[in-house]
């Protein structure tokens, strides 16, 4: 099959489930980043932001969102086809981007927005100018790298991770050393770090306040609980099949060729760290992503000259990966099942009463609210607080309004005895709304969370 034809089949299928999802958690607040533009925010670099606003324009408008994210995965594949194709051949490409489009990460995870996206762009652009710097040897590939680099960087800090990649490369590959004595790879440098100036510019008008809070993760975890956890997401995220297979695909890679060369040094040192690092601190099942894409050409190329069965392979994968959908479908959360309740969201503007203002307990709740009301909606802090939410100084910087005293707002967020414990203190009366809630494929806000009413702010302290 062509690979065009191919990928609009592809692209079409993946539009199609992406629109039988309603707006998930993180998704949500990005998107609520693109009516906040800024230079940086709190948790990552702004690109992500932009890249929401391009396509919605700050507006509810999940079509436009889940059409941005079925282009980035169509650019990715064209990316990862193109070098594929200039290090290996025109079969290995193909199957690569098939290889790519039917694991469950890229088939599930990424029919939604979020900041993999854009930094997978940006690591599969620069990977393919370093194949042409490798293959023709021209210097001015080098300056069209920082620019890929550097919007990778403005996408998320572990764009970082190519520098040290290139030097394991050149490291592997005594031929393309040479480049080690001329100007063009610093040059390209100064540039990646002029493009990330933004985000330092931010940083130091907001005390640093990103990097204490990327800082803050690194104490607290106990060695070793979130190993076990993390390996059974990669299990289920990139399948057996093809985690299994790295060991022997790496080994084979190492030895074999410049190109073979390349890629081992984009994704078994990154897959290796991303492996450590859940030791000591939570490693998310996403992080690794960007260290899987250059392993995929390096897993069909393996197969094919030894002569093992890419066939069985890739109907393996897609096997478990027809299983995966068939769970989410049918089992949990159910998605061709609630399809029903998912549209009951677009009421929410209509039934939530107009004239209270608006707190959610999380970040998410309170971007997913703002989507389906469109009305602009608060964390909750102060008299509201309950733990440490995520997103605190986010939102402190976007700004949350005084509670007067007799005031009544409404709150969203599950019932429990801390909230009961605060909402008394602070409010002469907490009703529930039951007809309010939000429908989504996080069980945990559908089943847990509802809108109360809570009337008559005492104003025993000030709020926020």
């Amino acid at each position: 099959m062509n690979i065009y034809l191919f990928l609009l089949i592809a692209s079409v299928i993946r539009l199609g489930l992406a629109l039988l999802f309603p707006l998930t958690a993180d998704e949500a607040y990005y998107w609520l980043w693109s009516k906040h533009l800024a230079l940086s925010y709190v948790d990552h670099p702004p690109l992500v932001a932009l890249v929401n606003y391009l396509t919605t324009f700050g507006t509810a408008n999940l079509l436009t969102l889940r059409l941005g994210v079925v282009l980035i995965t169509l650019l990715v594949s064209l990316g990862l086809y193109r070098i594929a194709r200039e290090l290996f051949d025109e079969r290995v490409a193909f199957w690569s981007v098939v290889l790519f489009q039917i694991l469950p990460h890229f088939v599930v995870v990424w029919l939604t927005q979020f900041i993999e996206l854009p930094l997978a762009l940006c690591w599969v652009a620069a990977l393919w100018l370093l194949v042409k710097i490798v293959k023709t040897r021209q210097p001015f590939w080098w300056y069209w790298l920082a620019v890929a680099v550097g919007l990778g960087t403005l996408c998320k800090y572990t764009m970082f991770l190519f520098w040290p990649s290139l030097l394991i490369f050149f490291w592997l590959s005594p031929e393309n050393r040479f480049w080690l004595k001329r100007r063009e790879p610093y040059l390209c440098l100064l540039l990646t770090a002029l493009c990330f100036s933004p985000v330092l510019i931010w940083n130091a008008q907001h005390s640093w306040i990103s990097f204490t809070f990327h800082g803050s993760k690194l104490s607290g975890e106990i060695w070793g609980r979130n190993l076990l956890p993390f390996l059974a997401d990669q299990l289920v995220h990139f399948t057996p099949f093809l985690l299994f297979s790295l060991y022997n695909v790496f080994q084979f890679a190492r030895k074999r060729s410049t190109e073979t060369k390349l890629l081992y040094s984009f994704s078994a040192p990154l897959l290796l760290l991303f492996l450590l690092l859940p030791l000591k601190i939570k490693v998310w099942a996403h992080w690794p992503s960007i260290g899987y894409l250059a392993a995929l050409p390096l897993t069909v190329n393996y197969l094919l000259e030894t002569d093992k069965s890419l066939k069985k392979f890739l109907t393996w994968i897609g096997l478990f990966t027809g299983l995966v959908l068939v769970v989410l479908f049918f089992v949990s959360p159910g998605v061709l099942l609630h399809q029903g309740d998912y549209a009951r969201n677009r009421q929410l503007a209509r039934i939530v009463p107009a004239e209270y203002k608006l707190f959610a307990k999380t970040n998410v709740a309170a971007a997913l609210l703002e989507f389906y009301t469109g009305r602009q909606t608060y964390l909750a802090t102060g008299a509201m607080k309950v733990g440490q939410p995520w997103g605190e100084k986010q939102y402190e910087l976007w700004g949350i309004p005084e509670v007067k005293k007799g005031e009544n707002v409404l709150y969203y967020g599950d019932d429990n005895p801390f909230f009961e414990e605060k909402a008394a203190a602070n409010f002469a009366m907490i009703r529930e709304l039951p007809s309010v809630r939000l429908y989504l494929v996080e069980d945990y806000i559908t089943n847990n969370f509802k809108m109360f009413l809570l009337e008559g702010y005492k104003g025993l302290a000030p709020h926020p």
